[in-house]
């Protein structure tokens, strides 16, 4: 049986478009955690151990940037979905325990390498301990170096 590793906290209700991308990623190994509140990622935060964190800016009881201090101090990784009219925009926050905020954001379109490219980054760092599941499921809890990015909106602004 194949092995799962959780290693990606989305907090908010999933996009679907979010929720395809945590989907084709749980096929390759990468498992996700669904929370619904800053206070429940806290809570998660604080007990496991989480490569990235996914959130929306706006969540039912803060913002998603309220999590970039506990996300920095376990040294993963957040990105925040900026919404749009049609899309979003991932805005990197914290990277690898790092504070990034203001660097380019991700385009809808292209976080999913993004996110391949950071679990990948972290998979060389260190080994970790692998957390089973069974295949095809996700969890879902009650109710500084900086990677080159694969394809981002300041790079597609500057070719324009």
């Amino acid at each position: 049986m194949p092995t799962t590793t959780m290693r990606i906290l989305s907090v908010g209700e999933p996009s679907p478009h979010t929720a395809a991308i945590l989907t084709r990623l749980r096929r390759k190994g990468f498992g996700s955690r669904l929370v619904e509140t800053v206070r429940e990622a806290r809570e998660l935060l604080a007990t496991l151990e989480f490569d990235v964190v996914l959130a929306p800016e706006h969540l039912p009881d803060g913002r998603g940037y309220d999590l970039a201090g506990a996300v920095a101090r376990r040294s993963c990784s957040l990105l925040i979905a900026i919404s749009l009219s049609e899309t979003c925009l991932w805005l990197p926050v914290v990277e690898r325990g790092a504070t990034v905020l203001g660097e380019c954001a991700v385009a809808a379109d292209f976080v999913e390498p993004e996110l391949e490219q950071l679990l990948a980054e972290r998979n060389r760092e260190k080994p970790r301990a692998v957390r089973q599941t069974s295949p095809g499921t996700e969890r879902r809890a009650s109710k500084r170096v900086t990677p080159p990015r694969l394809k981002n909106v300041c790079a597609a602004a500057e070719t324009h």
